[in-house]
């Protein structure tokens, strides 16, 4: 591994009593960050928070680093295999954990019921459980770039577990709503850090097919969850909706304590400073992260600022956050919507209601075929640029999605009448599905890619965003479409949809220069 010295320590050899001159730190022979420069006025430098990601030429014979491309040690030598368990494990969990967001929603009719609430305090288990989605990844993704991927996802686990026992057993719907936010809360590290975890294994031209695998659980679980819900719903007690999540996120825990290994490189290398000073008794040996050693309390207040950074002081990163924001929360509208329109225009039951979801589980599903050619327009496009990869080129596929997007809502909208067979809203469904994991896919993988080391915090950004949005607007859904109607509530998401089509092309070409105005940034000089 390239070698790391301390930010500061460089700053006060290279600089001047009267022009303060800040060395550009770059990962050698990889990457190379891009800053701006305003003048001499001091511009927010994320390597001051992260000494590791001050990368130098000068090599301190002290500092530990991997033993070369090869060592076994480093997460991208483990082998295929290996590495597809570790893939479809995290995938898993995010699965189960978005899933459980979404099973509160065929299960409303009894909540209302048995805990004597309306409708719009029995909606607030699906929006409080999504806001957990969103603030928690502020709080744990820099646990992970300090502490490692492992802890975050045990000890999240282990509280989905916790604070799903009180939602299955407590008679309380304050209680219940209380473990909503906090379930949401522990398990959205599997929103942010997993897409960390896949960075961390797979190279550039390997990580595409991968991040489609993990991409398209977050939206799977959702569309899922309903269909589950419901069979639950119309034959057992309503509280085995609660007790079958409880039972399949033990599941997942045990699979992560038995399945994932840590593969975060600078707390592997701390690990490895660790082993060697004790096997040769040179304290002087030393990991770059141990540079600013920082408690967990630091780790998860202190640096909770970084994924507010990306969004205010990335332009790029908060424009793809708004967007993705305003297709959750659409996602997130049909689990009141769809059973509003499948009940009052065609008298579907709660298993049929529940079933309404397919559409955008085939749609989900249809991104898997597509991966393979996904990756090689990719791939095309490299070679077009004479080998150099760029982030950008992953926006094709948001560019694609955005089209789908708008058809599948006006497609939904217009043949929601009680004379027009019920599989018209459906195939609606179906390309707004594959529209979404398109967007989703590409927006991801382009986060990785272009934020790289700060790959966590830039998901938990986009996470804090979308879960908001996605919270907030089924609190209104249910009011808008008794209002505008059923046709007219869906084609102005529609309209919405269309009017932010241009955003991905107006990224695809203007994105590096947007990049190269943001502290964070990090781009190939390869």
């Amino acid at each position: 591994m390239s070698s790391i010295i301390d930010l500061r320590e460089e700053i006060e050899k290279t600089s001047s009593d009267s022009d303060l001159q800040i060395q550009e730190p770059r990962e050698v022979g990889k990457q190379e960050r891009n800053t701006y420069d305003q003048g001499n006025v001091p511009v927010y430098n994320p390597a001051e928070e992260i000494p590791s990601l001050a990368v130098f030429e000068g090599k301190d014979p002290n500092e530990v680093s991997f033993d070369g491309p090869n060592d076994l040690a480093d997460p991208k030598n483990l082998s295929s295999i290996r590495k597809w368990i570790i893939t479809l494990v995290i995938s898993l969990s995010a699965l189960c954990i978005t899933m459980i967001s979404s099973c509160w929603s065929m299960a409303t009719d009894h909540i209302m019921e048995y805990f004597h609430i309306g409708h719009e305090v029995s909606i607030l288990g699906i929006s409080l459980y999504v806001f957990g989605f969103g603030f928690g990844p502020t709080f744990l993704s820099p646990i992970s770039e300090y502490h490692g991927r492992r802890l975050t996802y045990v000890g999240g686990l282990f509280f989905v577990v916790c604070f799903q026992l009180i939602a299955s057993f407590c008679d309380n719907i304050g209680g219940v709503l209380f473990s909503r936010f906090m379930t949401g809360f522990s398990g959205s590290a599997f929103l942010s850090v997993s897409s960390g975890t896949i960075s961390d294994m797979f190279d550039k031209d390997q990580i595409g097919t991968a991040m489609v695998v993990y991409s398209i659980m977050p939206f799977l679980g959702p569309s899922l969850g309903p269909l589950i819900s419901a069979a639950i719903n119309s034959s057992i007690y309503f509280k085995w909706t609660f007790h079958v999540m409880l039972i399949f996120s033990g599941a997942v825990l045990v699979a992560v304590i038995l399945l994932v290994p840590e593969t975060y490189v600078p707390v592997l290398i701390k690990r490895k400073a660790i082993r060697l000073r004790k096997e040769t008794g040179n304290e002087m040996l030393y990991a770059p992260l141990e540079r600013t050693p920082l408690t967990l309390f630091q780790s998860t207040i202190l640096s909770s600022k970084r994924p507010l950074l990306l969004l205010t002081r990335d332009p790029m990163m908060a424009s793809l956050c708004f967007y993705s924001g305003l297709i959750m929360a659409i996602v997130y509208m049909f689990f009141v919507s769809f059973p509003y329109i499948f009940s009052e225009v065609y008298g579907f039951g709660i298993i049929g209601q529940g079933l309404s979801f397919m559409g955008l589980i085939v749609g989900i599903v249809f991104l898997l075929p597509s991966a393979p050619f996904l990756q090689k327009l990719y791939q095309m496009q490299v070679k077009r640029n004479n080998g150099k990869h760029e982030p950008e080129f992953r926006l094709p596929q948001v560019m694609i999605g955005s089209v789908f997007i708008s058809i599948g809502l006006f497609i939904l909208a217009w043949t929601s009448f009680p004379n027009c067979f019920w599989i018209g809203p459906l195939i609606g469904s179906v390309l707004y599905g594959f529209g979404t994991v398109l967007i989703f896919t590409g927006i991801f993988t382009y986060t990785v890619d272009a934020y790289r080391l700060f790959a966590a915090s830039g998901m938990a950004a986009n996470s804090l965003v979308r879960s908001v949005m996605a919270g907030v607007f089924p609190l209104f859904t249910l009011q808008m479409y008794e209002k505008l109607g059923i046709h007219w509530a869906t084609t102005l998401l529609a309209f919405c949809a269309t009017a932010l089509i241009p955003m991905p092309f107006i990224f695809y070409k203007y994105g590096a220069y947007l990049r190269s105005r943001s502290p964070f940034g990090w781009t190939d000089v390869n």
